[in-house]
């Protein structure tokens, strides 16, 4: 069964490893160029496709247009959208005989759309997952092959979650393979009364609202830690990245309370208030300098983050 891969970001290499190991044929590629914040995986994946002579091509030359063009060339007989971002149009989707596929970092109809890890992590949620489904002119809301499903620990980063994650991508394909080459999977059409979205991120979507309560904002830093741009807030008007904190076992109840302030440090973390509780901020780094322990960051009980 010929192969086209849609591939991007960690997830897109990590699943061409499993497909090469398990011996599948691919066809061809066309990898996604990250932009430069992001962790750069294009060329990884392009070395891979040089040493086992598959054809590749980038999105930073071809157009949504031109995907039905590259795909009649390489003639797959199915294709899978991995860690993709850009429309893929019905004329190209529909050229493969047993269909276009994407896997989705959700439990589908929930959190349809953009980075929905980072997003679930953000909202407190206590499971996420991935499901495998055939691409549809809708967002995200095709008819569903196959879910798997991982918990959200208390203490899950982006970083941790993120390797669960993805070894959920190389399972999910490579037990559904035998049976998308078959034709026997059936798909089960969303509910879309369920159906929930999620909006694109950017960087600057991660300064930190010190308004907010403790656990609102643990899980934003949790979310957006390595390898993601991080949450930041500014203190002495200088900006400072928050790469790591944690909820303390026990804190003091403040009824004098201005979110942000520093209280001190205790067991090496700088401890603030926020709009409901105390956080303890473990690793910081201001813009244009290293990563540091909060333990050797210079701070008052007179400093306030967030100004």
């Amino acid at each position: 069964m010929k192969i086209f891969l849609f591939l991007g970001s960690r997830r897109g290499h990590a699943v061409l490893k499993k497909l090469i190991e398990a011996k599948a044929e691919i066809a061809g590629i066309l990898c996604l160029v990250e932009d430069p914040h992001e962790e750069q995986f294009h060329p990884r994946v392009g070395a891979i496709a040089k040493e086992h002579a598959i054809p590749i091509f980038y999105s930073s030359d071809v157009k949504p247009s031109e995907y039905a063009t590259v795909m009649r060339k390489i003639n797959p007989d199915i294709a899978f959208a991995i860690g993709w971002r850009y429309l893929i149009v019905k004329e190209a989707y529909t050229i493969p005989p047993k269909g276009t596929l994407i896997i989705h970092d959700s439990l589908l109809p929930k959190y349809r759309g953009f980075a929905p890890m980072n997003w679930a992590i953000i909202n407190g949620e206590k499971k996420a997952g991935v499901t495998l489904f055939h691409i549809a002119e809708g967002v995200d809301s095709g008819p569903i092959v196959d879910q798997l499903a991982t918990e959200i620990d208390i203490k899950d980063t982006a970083k941790t979650l993120d390797e669960k994650i993805i070894k959920l991508y190389d399972e999910i394909i490579i037990k559904n393979l035998p049976g998308l080459e078959s034709g026997k999977l059936k798909s089960v059409p969303q509910d879309e009364s369920q159906a929930t979205y999620t909006c694109k991120r950017t960087p600057e979507d991660g300064e930190i609202n010190w308004q907010n309560t403790a656990m609102q904002i643990y899980n934003l830093i949790r979310a957006l830690t390595h390898p993601f741009p991080g949450a930041y807030t500014t203190i002495r008007g200088k900006r400072v990245l928050v790469w790591g904190a944690e909820l303390p076992e026990h804190a003091d109840i403040y009824v004098g309370n201005v979110p942000g302030r520093v209280l001190g440090k205790r067991d090496g973390m700088i401890e603030v208030l926020t709009g409901n509780g105390v956080l303890r901020l473990s690793r910081l780094q201001y813009v244009d300098e290293d990563e540091k322990s909060a333990n050797d960051i210079s701070v008052s009980v007179k400093d306030t983050f967030g100004k």
